[in-house]
């Protein structure tokens, strides 16, 4: 059976999708396919596997969220690859 999710006015299968884990200045710091898990909390587990860690990023502003491949290459790949703006900012 194949999941179907909505992604802005898109329908997609969950597999072609990404989830991703990003601080709160939107740097992406992971990235997992989107069959890995079925919602945010699930794709956070398998991010950070300790309660603990989850809810600390969660109250600090951290984000788990889906993407389409599209949004993967320009949102998460600059940040897995080290060459983002949040990066160069933070380097500054």
């Amino acid at each position: 059976m194949k999941l179907i999710v909505q992604i802005g006015d898109t329908l997609i299968p969950l597999s072609q999708c990404f989830w991703v884990r990003a601080n709160p200045a939107g740097c992406v710091y992971s990235s997992s396919h989107g069959d890995t898990a079925i919602n945010p909390a699930e794709a956070h587990k398998d991010f950070t596997p300790r309660q603990r860690d989850r809810d600390r990023e969660l109250k600090d502003g951290w984000t788990i969220r889906l993407v389409t491949r599209e949004q993967w290459n320009e949102q998460a790949a600059p940040c897995i690859k080290g060459d983002c703006e949040h990066r160069k900012q933070a380097a500054a």
